[in-house]
């Protein structure tokens, strides 16, 4: 069989599975490596098991320093008559209290010296004679050697001190990341509806692709220009071929009218032309529940129009679940839909796809 053109994002761990399994690594005091392709969230995971550790995040990037002013700078001591070192601010950091240092790029084309300080920080907690306080928690994450990302071969003494994980795109990770960092909704939409494709693409000499990281810049760079250059500033960070499928998906997306649909005005047979088709469904599904999640309020008289759109003429019930599993984060809605008999008979339909979700 020949080798697909684009890099395949299902190998590996999950986010929410290294999430899980990391942090006993950490706590056993083994150095953890994590690879995966650039942009696929090595950045956040540190970030967030940072957090969870309750340590102070030292992000260190090796290969933008050189080796020798790692460990600090030495200057004259009058008094002494010799030279002091004098360390950078991470590293007394580090020797004075827990942290959570994370070597970024910690293969990106890094020279053997580099890597010599890798191996004394990974191995013995410790840069030159400063010697890290013992909570210290080491985690490092480089790129993988297939995605022509400048990346240099580990030693085998500083290889061999890691555990080795690698991070896959994980599309539901994503969307709740995405969610609690207020990306805008049409691009979660997208992503939810196309999967794992849409998240992460690339062909091995393309330098623009769809990746976690590029359809969050996407988001914040669609927040600040004006709609006439959003095509352009879509296709800048992710690419022409995902702006593209993006465009075709916004037409459907646009062809929804939330606030009309939660007052009665609007009704949607989708039994009935290109309504039948499924981009469509899940497209109309994401808007209505982005409205109620961002725009609100909804009120008592929007409710039973929101039930009735679940029934709408032939909306598929995986998608009716598939809204109700949006709406489940404002408990506000949900505990006023559960007063609603029209929705619980809805729900007493629905509890065979997703058995136990309203207990």
């Amino acid at each position: 069989m020949p080798r697909s053109r684009y890099l395949s994002p299902d190998k590996g761990h999950s986010y929410e599975e290294l999430k899980t399994i990391l942090p006993g690594a950490l706590r056993a005091g083994v150095s953890v490596l994590v690879l995966g392709h650039p942009g696929v969230g090595k950045s956040a995971l540190a970030a967030a098991l940072a957090k969870d550790f309750g340590l102070p995040l030292i992000d260190i990037r090796l290969a933008q320093q050189e080796p020798a002013d790692l460990a600090g700078v030495y200057f004259p001591d009058q008094d002494r008559e010799c030279l002091t070192l004098l360390p950078p601010a991470w590293v007394k950091d580090l020797v004075a209290r827990p942290g959570f240092l994370f070597l970024d790029e910690v293969n990106a084309a890094v020279s053997r010296l580099h890597q010599a300080v890798a191996y004394q920080m990974v191995l013995e907690r410790r840069l030159g004679p400063f010697q890290f306080h013992p909570d210290t928690v080491v985690l490092a994450a480089g790129n993988l050697a297939e995605d022509n990302a400048l990346t240099t071969p580990l030693s085998s003494a500083l290889a061999n001190r890691f555990a080795h994980f690698r991070l896959r795109a994980d599309v539901g990770a994503w969307l709740k990341w995405a969610e609690q960092e207020h990306v805008r909704p049409e691009l979660r939409a997208f992503i939810g509806r196309h999967g794992e494709d849409a998240l992460y693409k690339r062909a091995p000499d393309e330098t623009i692709f769809p990746s976690p990281r590029t359809w969050e810049m996407a988001s914040r760079l669609l927040d600040e220009v004006d709609e006439a250059h959003h095509a352009d500033v879509l296709e800048a960070c992710v690419g022409r071929p995902a702006a593209k499928a993006f465009a075709g998906f916004q037409k459907l997306y646009k062809r929804v009218r939330p606030e009309k649909i939660l007052t009665g005005k609007q009704k949607i047979d989708f039994t009935k032309g290109r309504s039948r088709e499924p981009s469509f469904m899940h497209a109309a599904v994401s808007a209505i529940g982005a409205w109620v999640q961002n725009e609100g309020p909804v009120t008592d008289e929007h409710l039973p129009h929101l039930v009735s759109f679940m029934r709408s003429p032939g909306l598929d019930r995986e998608y009716a679940m598939l809204l109700l599993v949006q709406l489940k984060t404002n408990l506000f809605v949900m505990k006023k839909l559960k007063a609603l008999p029209a929705f619980r008979n809805l729900a007493s339909e629905l509890v065979g796809l997703h058995a136990g979700m309203y207990a």
